[in-house]
């Protein structure tokens, strides 16, 4: 235990482990004792900054009214109301990252309860997995620089919000999900009406064509990050739909910020005669173009 000299120091809570699988509830409960013993003192809580749990059955024995970062890897329906607390109490938070289990039964008006109360007034970076958002209102985040949305059902849904009530300083926006619809149009409508974007990565199922560039164009002096993985199944990537090596090649002249491009190719049609040289064919960036840093072709 440390000494009691140093509770006023403590200001991060970090439980990281490799395996999961060889976490059990047992594991949490005695390490909760003991955090519990070290951090359930005068003064203490309110010195935590930090609080990242990213195990099963995160420890919940105390709050922490002064957050800015809030990561926890598993809510569960024993926690989701100590997590409901600091989402409403902690003024300061910037960043947030949320994963919930399935166990936790959230239904779509549950959860946007739970999103749309929260104190985001001051929210920079959000991260949400396995949560619906069809009803989460951007508005409740309009500070939020990166959002990052991790197989949410009803994710179509709230980038039709966005589209309508872009946070005037969002730069980055990562999307893994289902499109209901079966067209990507609503995945890249928001950027329409966003600023200076720099970083892009959507990896949407449930499609039967591309997700179109067109979008993308707009923001191709600041973009330095797109990823664009389309698929009939969001969880078979061998179903991916692929592009045309004269896309790769506009995308690359256009975007000349570019350091990481990920794009899956289809070059099975090329020209036989520039099979074995197609860098020098497809990729014809601009002189004072700066190259890419990282290109992931599939």
């Amino acid at each position: 235990m440390q000494p009691s000299y140093l509770h006023p120091l403590l200001q991060r809570i970090e439980v990281v482990v490799d395996d999961d699988r060889l976490w059990t509830r047992e594991n949490s409960l005695f390490l909760g004792i003991l955090l519990k013993h070290i951090v359930d003192r005068p003064g203490v809580p309110e010195g935590i900054r930090s609080y990242r749990w990213n195990a099963a059955y995160p420890f919940t024995g105390v709050v922490f009214p002064n957050l800015q970062q809030l990561d926890c890897g598993a809510v569960g329906p024993q926690s989701i109301e100590w997590v409901r607390w600091h989402l409403n109490h902690c003024v300061s938070l910037a960043e947030v990252q949320l994963s919930f289990t399935l166990s936790c039964n959230l239904t779509q008006s549950r959860a946007a309860a739970l999103l749309n109360r929260a104190n985001f007034s001051g929210l920079k970076r959000l991260s949400l997995a396995f949560i619906n958002v069809a009803l989460f209102d951007p508005k409740n985040a309009h500070v939020l620089t990166a959002l990052d949305l991790r197989y949410c059902p009803g994710a179509e849904s709230f980038c039709q919000r966005l589209a309508v009530a872009v946070p005037p300083g969002l730069r980055e926006l990562r999307i893994s999900a289902y499109a209901e619809s079966g067209r990507p149009d609503s995945f890249t409508a928001w950027l329409r009406s966003a600023h200076n974007v720099q970083h892009v990565a959507l990896c949407i199922g449930g499609l039967s064509e591309i997700i179109p560039f067109e979008q993308v164009k707009g923001h191709r002096l600041t973009l330095r990050t797109l990823v664009l993985d389309p698929r009939r199944n969001l969880l078979d990537p061998s179903s991916v739909l692929k592009y045309r090596p004269a896309d790769l090649r506009e995308i690359v002249e256009q975007c000349t910020s570019l350091r990481t491009l990920g794009l899956p190719l289809d070059l099975r049609d090329y020209q036989f005669q520039f099979r074995y040289t197609r860098s020098r064919q497809i990729v014809r960036a601009p002189q004072d173009a700066q190259s890419p840093q990282s290109l992931q072709l599939t």
